[in-house]
């Protein structure tokens, strides 16, 4: 606002004038990245040249002279230009700016470049001051749409700290929508709390904890509480600019062999969703020994639009740090390609999984069972053939810890469709050389245990056991009551069908057909026959049929009652 006095025929009169331009400071995320084209080519109607679009959330006008743009460690100052409340401009390369005649605004910039695989894209006020950061991956692109010529938009303005489920492949059909409203504008809020995918301890004062979003930058340093039995932090400082990373600093050093209960609460993310509490143990790593760390599970011929992927384990006590280890295959039985699993800190702890991957988020979608967070995203895996092949796993200082050759042909003979079956080890005590101690996963168990217990995991009892839990239970209740029909087995491998009679002896319900068991685990009724109806109050017979391949068959007969509110 400013203020000016004005002589007319011998009065001073007072004009105010209200200005909503801006060279002041903005606040976090008043302008964000709307849009990446990071790989232009094959052109599908747009100029063959990367962009960046830029969308102006605030209520001013602001003036971006002295701006910065960083894109990964490279950065680039902005010439004198503005941009508007409510709009958007294009950023370029200065010998491209000519291409985009027409579509808008365009700031050219002296240098500008965007790797196609994935980096990180900051714009900072003078001052260096962040104002919004994104981490972009080649993955959200959409299979279909990874070859080039698409953009990626983000999907709502107004969650600007949402990450990849903010953001969507355009679906305009020139590939995208430079300067203008995005094609896939919704309305997308963030409406969960943060998640703490793990704690690291990068020295004996030192932790980081690691979220799975953006978290708030003051409440994370000041408002959040965070207890170590033993221990006070003396420092707190958030990483820039994912800021998904806590360092805290301790007052005295963690001791080896100790482990110790951390506890945090009132965890913000950028939005302002809490964490109320989340609890951990952890400890110092350890230097292992050999097998501690084994393989146990691998995924070499995904379903159509999934990704492979090897499981570990730690089976000993020791918290071991995977820093620097390597994933590799094997070509004509001998070691080949390796791919470092992570340069950074990472506690496997004692008798923990661990899930490698190249995309956590579609292992998550198509194996929903884990919710346990037990996945590391690697940005190369080796290739694994969908026949043959084999995984190998190495130390940080190079030694082969454990090997496995796989061939398609260990999969259980019942099976006809292998797309999306994994292979897991039953004893994690005996050698990943023997073939007969991997079994394909249980159907039952959805084909895959990333990240968690085996279904094939070895039992230590003599006989099959089945259990009703509850004997009597009211279907579509209001607590979604349904019974569990729990199993345990002496072997894995075994197929099983489970029908449900009435007291008359008429088939009500065929709940599976000729499905590959695990060797613990459960199968569900919600107490309704094959045309999707609530039975009638009374007795059910249970019928379970289980066989293997070689033939020997037994038969099990459980009762349940069903009852009516």
């Amino acid at each position: 606002m400013s203020f000016v006095n004005v002589k007319i025929a011998g009065i001073i009169v007072g004009i105010v004038f209200i200005c909503n331009f801006s060279s002041l400071g903005q606040g976090y995320n008043s302008l964000v990245v709307s849009e990446i084209m990071a790989d232009p080519i094959p052109a599908i109607g747009l100029p063959a040249a990367e962009y960046v679009e830029l969308y102006n959330r605030s209520g001013q006008t602001v003036f971006l002279k002295n701006w910065k743009l960083t894109v990964g460690s490279q950065s680039v100052i902005f010439p004198d230009s503005v941009i508007i409340s409510g709009s958007y401009v294009l950023l370029c390369n200065k010998t491209n700016a000519g291409s985009f005649k027409g579509f808008g605004q365009v700031i050219p910039l002296s240098t500008f470049s965007l790797p196609n695989d994935g980096g990180t894209i900051s714009l900072y006020q003078p001052g260096n001051t962040l104002v919004f950061s994104v981490t972009y991956e080649n993955n959200w692109w959409s299979s279909d749409k990874s070859t080039g010529g698409y953009a990626i938009e983000m999907i709502d303005v107004d969650n600007p700290c949402g990450e990849q489920n903010n953001w969507q492949v355009s679906e305009d059909i020139r590939g995208g929508t430079p300067a203008k409203e995005n094609s896939i504008k919704r309305i997308n809020l963030d409406s969960g709390s943060p998640v703490i995918q793990r704690i690291d301890i990068t020295s004996p004062t030192e932790l980081r904890i690691i979220a799975d979003e953006k978290l708030d930058s003051m409440g994370a340093v000041s408002g959040t509480f965070i207890e170590l039995s033993g221990r006070k932090t003396v420092k707190r400082k958030l990483e820039s600019p994912q800021f998904h990373n806590l360092v805290v600093t301790l007052d005295f050093p963690l001791l080896a062999g100790e482990t110790y209960h951390l506890s945090i609460r009132n965890l913000s993310d950028c939005v302002g969703n809490i964490l109320r509490q989340s609890d951990f143990t952890i400890g110092l790593p350890s230097k292992p020994d050999s097998g501690d760390v084994v393989l146990n599970e691998i995924l070499f011929d995904p379903r159509k639009g999934g990704v492979d992927f090897v499981e570990i384990y730690n089976r000993s006590q020791k918290y071991i740090d995977l820093k620097n280890w390597s994933l590799g295959n094997a070509k004509d039985g001998e070691p080949d390609i390796f791919r470092i699993i992570t340069t950074e800190n990472y506690i496997l702890s004692p008798f923990g999984y661990l899930a490698l991957t190249t995309n956590p988020e579609i292992i998550k979608e198509q194996y929903p069972a884990n919710t346990s967070g037990n996945f590391l995203k690697m940005s190369l895996l080796p290739a694994y053939s969908n026949d043959d092949g084999g995984v190998i796993l190495k130390n940080r200082d190079g030694e082969i810890y454990d090997g496995f050759d796989y061939k398609e042909s260990m999969h259980d003979p019942s099976i006809t469709d292998r797309e999306g079956v994994s292979l897991e080890k039953s004893d994690t005590g005996l050698s990943s050389k023997m073939t007969s101690n991997w079994h394909s996963a249980g159907a039952v168990s959805g084909n895959a245990t990333p990240g968690y217990t085996n279904s094939q995991v070895k039992t230590n009892i003599e006989k099959d056991f089945f259990e009703v839990e509850p004997e009597a239970f009211i279907p579509d209740h209001m607590d979604g009551s349904l019974v569990k029909i729990k199993y345990k087995l002496s072997q894995s491998g075994k197929l099983a069908t489970f029908k449900i009679y009435d007291i008359n002896g008429r088939l009500i319900k065929n709940i599976l057909r000729n499905q590959l068991l695990g060797t613990n685990g459960e199968v569900f009724w919600d107490g309704r026959n094959e045309n999707g109806e609530i039975v009638q109050t009374g007795y059910y017979l249970i019928l379970i049929d289980i066989f293997d391949s070689t033939g020997e068959k037994a038969q099990f007969k459980r009762k349940v009652v069903v009852v009516k509110d």
